[in-house]
């Protein structure tokens, strides 16, 4: 089966940004979640997404 998402700490690890840095993305809406089961869940996609977002356009290499 394939896993839907990754939990609130695991996409803060792959995000290299602390828990709390993430919860404060998460509640001004910049990374989008769904609840599962009791728990928060994020989507590989939106990780993506925020990453995207977030890096400055002067780190794309050409």
């Amino acid at each position: 089966m394939q896993r839907q998402g990754v939990s609130l700490a695991e996409a803060a690890k792959r995000l290299g940004m602390s828990q709390s840095d993430l919860y404060v993305a998460v509640q001004k809406g910049q990374i989008p979640t769904f609840r599962k089961d009791g728990r928060t869940i994020v989507r590989p996609g939106a990780l993506t997404e925020y990453q995207i977002r977030s890096t400055p356009i002067s780190d794309y290499r050409l």
